[in-house]
């Protein structure tokens, strides 16, 4: 009999967290889940240790990324939707930790309403201990401009927050397995445009862990320009589809031209990433004396990057 629930998990070297990720599923009030982890070939003992709750609990299944399939939490996340069995889709990660309601909370409200694709819970992150709370996500709601609204920033919500109807998700490219950085926006804002029928909880149900292996934590760092390279690449090719779906406003070119201005130290280096900067900045351009003022800066700090390798302040 397939489970109503599919929680999908991408993991790797994870030894010294994943156990705690786990228990916090094993204890959850709901009961008819499957949880599907993807190992993505972990070189410490977390396949040993996911392996032992195999054994006292059944739900919990384990594979391998298939060795054709590109390394990375992407691939994973993809993989698992493959093997999954569930109605109900909710993706999460193997640091992060599950308050005992969150699968009950998140079906009820998806059977209460049928018409759902899905349905949004809130963050809270923690460091060291669930008890040692540092914030909460506050921007997790819905507006009538929500697409817009999300990719300016002014909402919000993470990877594990959202519980999707399995139907919606069918034949739709998921994650972008190419896609080094920025990997839980990319696929949001992708599903957003498809403009699928959400709801959100008023409820924390997910305790995030603030730890320094968090990708996010190493994005803004210039020696990870290759993060920042990929994340380019996601970001035009975003820009291309909102171009195509008629739903690249002039509030979003601004909001992206000042986003992607400040990219420029790290394709410097490269003619390839450096023109493919320009264009997408050339695209996002149009008449106004904001952006004329941002060009000025930009040939300002490039002859600058060029001449002494620093220029980054010019950017702001």
């Amino acid at each position: 009999m397939k489970p109503q629930v599919s929680i999908l998990i991408p993991v790797y070297n994870r030894e010294h967290l994943i156990a705690e990720t786990l228990e916090s599923i094993r204890l959850q009030s709901f009961s008819d889940w499957e949880c599907i982890l993807v190992d993505d070939h972990s070189t410490d003992n977390s396949f040993e240790i996911v392996s032992a709750f195999i054994n006292q609990d059944p739900r919990f299944k384990l594979y391998k990324r298939p060795s054709d399939r590109l390394k990375g939490a992407n691939a994973c996340r993809n993989y698992g939707f493959e093997m999954a069995q569930g109605e109900f889709i909710n993706w999460f990660d193997s640091d992060d930790i599950m308050h005992p309601e969150f699968i009950h909370k998140k079906v009820m409200g998806l059977n209460t309403n049928s018409g759902l694709d899905g349905i949004i819970s809130k963050t809270m992150m923690f460091e060291n201990s669930i008890e040692n709370i540092t914030g909460r996500e506050n921007r997790t709601f819905l507006t009538e401009t929500t697409l817009e609204d999300f990719l300016k920033l002014k909402i919000s919500w993470y990877l594990p927050d959202i519980m999707w109807n399995r139907n919606f998700l069918k034949g739709k490219q998921l994650f972008d397995e190419k896609l080094l950085a920025g990997q839980d926006s990319d696929f949001y804002a992708r599903m957003l445009i498809e403009q699928p029928k959400l709801e959100v909880i008023d409820e924390y149900l997910t305790y995030y862990r603030k730890h320094p292996q968090n990708i996010t934590s190493h994005i803004d760092n210039r020696k990870n320009a290759r993060l920042k390279i990929s994340h380019l690449y996601s970001v035009i090719r975003l820009i291309a589809l909102l171009e195509k779906k008629g739903k690249l406003s002039k509030d979003l070119k601004l909001h992206f031209f000042k986003a992607m201005m400040k990219y420029l130290p790290y394709v410097i280096s490269s003619n390839q990433d450096l023109k493919a900067l320009m264009k997408l900045l050339r695209k996002l351009s149009f008449f106004d004396f904001g952006i004329f003022k941002r060009w000025i800066k930009i040939f300002l700090a490039y002859f600058s990057l060029k001449i002494i390798g620093k220029g980054e302040k010019l950017l702001k």
